[in-house]
């Protein structure tokens, strides 16, 4: 790996997204997810395009899809950010 950089404002970008349900139009199978129009306007490299004949029956569109594995580092990140907010209360707390 090179150009390795620290994601900053973690918690602003993941307030940014919005998890929903959806169902899928090929199977009407019922999910859960992030829309990938919305990740990509926050993370980009998140989204990849790709073909999906096997779900649509269509060889040629591409399709914006989620690449999951790439939003675990937001989340640490903004995990972290989050205790670190919870210690800055809790040590206001104990000096009161």
């Amino acid at each position: 790996k090179e150009n390795i950089q620290p994601i900053e404002d973690a918690l602003s970008k993941v307030s940014q997204l919005n998890g929903v349900t959806f169902t899928y139009k090929a199977d009407g199978k019922e999910s859960a997810g992030l829309i990938a129009q919305d990740v990509e306007k926050i993370l980009p490299c998140a989204v990849i395009e790709k073909k999906l004949p096997l779900q649509t029956g269509d060889e040629d569109t591409l399709y914006k899809t989620v690449h999951y594995d790439a939003l675990h580092a937001l989340m640490i990140e903004s995990i972290k950010e989050l205790s670190s907010k919870v210690k800055e209360l809790e040590k206001k707390l104990e000096e009161k």
